[in-house]
């Protein structure tokens, strides 16, 4: 019975000595993420890695009123060390790359450095066809055993920057300035306006102060497509005659018409977006204001006169002045 005993003990442990401890596996997918990942390729490279890049020219104005030309492209070269594969991802772009993929309105282009097939395309051109708009650029690299993810929101841009010209017999484009009281910087004496530099001036008036009516000038856009936007600006109220307290008058304000093909035979009335009522003239004050999701549309800005006093004249005379005029995407 002693000489059996033994021999279990002895296969036990022959048993146990012959399988090998038992070891976790490495997670390989511990720094994984949807984007790129570590190669764990023994005979990949190694050391510290950083997914910069160049690129040409990626913010883009236009300043017609109505987008006509949307097509733009900028090219992209990788700048990291260190890193075996790569990927691309361009947000509202399109490449002929080979290696890419499109979908959604985003391409990746992805590759190896070690591969002639796909190393070429650490440099890649890329065409952005639809126009107006913000877009997100991502470059990432990963060698052996590390991995870099460059993510810049919004480094390409394509937008709105008016040209502050108003409408004359040379420039029929420019905003429409029905009452004549309205000049662009080109038209104004820099000594005598200097407190509007580049910028769209409305006047008080242009005799004796006995102006008593509104003064606007408007613009109509169209081809913006439904994208969400913001319309910026900065103003500033110049008065010639300060007043000692404010009346609450609205001096300036903008409007904003929709344009529908579908109510061309109907007149719409301007709604109001913004006014402002300040006594506060030294300084330029931007505005960001969220534009309705509607392609075609009309906006007017419109200055008051101040109050009359017992001689028929403005008793708090003053100038407007707008200038930066932009519609920009938005969040």
């Amino acid at each position: 019975m002693e000489v059996k005993t033994r021999y279990l003990i002895f296969v036990c442990f022959l048993i146990i000595s012959c399988n090998p401890e038992y070891i976790p596996p490495e997670n390989i997918n511990s720094n994984n993420n949807n984007i790129i990942s570590p190669t764990r390729d023994p005979d990949g490279r190694v050391g510290e890695l950083e997914a910069t890049f160049l690129s040409s020219k990626n913010k883009f104005t236009f300043s017609e009123s109505s987008i006509s030309s949307n097509t733009f492209s900028v090219s992209y070269v990788s700048t990291a060390q260190n890193f075996d594969i790569f990927k691309w991802i361009f947000e509202g772009g399109y490449t002929s790359t080979g290696s890419s993929t499109t979908s959604s309105g985003t391409t990746i282009v992805e590759g190896n450095i070690n591969d002639p097939n796909t190393s070429s395309q650490v440099g890649v051109l890329v065409e952005y066809r639809d126009g107006f708009g913000r877009y997100d650029v991502t470059h990432a690299v990963a060698n052996s055993a590390s991995f870099d993810i460059n993510t810049k929101s919004d480094y390409v841009t394509y937008e709105y920057l008016d040209d502050l010209e108003v409408q004359n017999s040379s420039n029929p484009n420019g905003w429409i300035n029905n009452s004549g009281l309205w000049y662009s910087p080109s038209d104004m004496s820099t000594a005598t306006f200097s407190v509007c530099e580049n910028s769209i001036v409305g006047f008080y008036d242009n005799d004796d102060f006995t102006l008593s009516d509104p003064i606007d000038i408007s613009k109509e856009f169209s081809n913006f497509g439904t994208t969400k936007k913001n319309l910026v600006f900065e103003f500033k109220i110049d008065f010639i005659v300060l007043p000692t307290l404010s009346n609450n008058l609205k001096r300036i304000s903008l409007g904003y018409t929709p344009n529908l093909s579908s109510t061309t035979s109907i007149s719409i009335e301007a709604g109001e977006l913004w006014s402002n009522s300040s006594n506060e003239s030294t300084e330029f004050r931007q505005v960001i204001i969220p534009l309705p999701l509607i392609s075609n549309f009309n906006l007017s800005f419109t200055k008051y006169p101040s109050m009359i006093n017992s001689n028929g004249r403005q008793a708090y005379p003053f100038n407007v002045c707008l200038r930066n005029i932009k519609i920009v995407p938005s969040e």
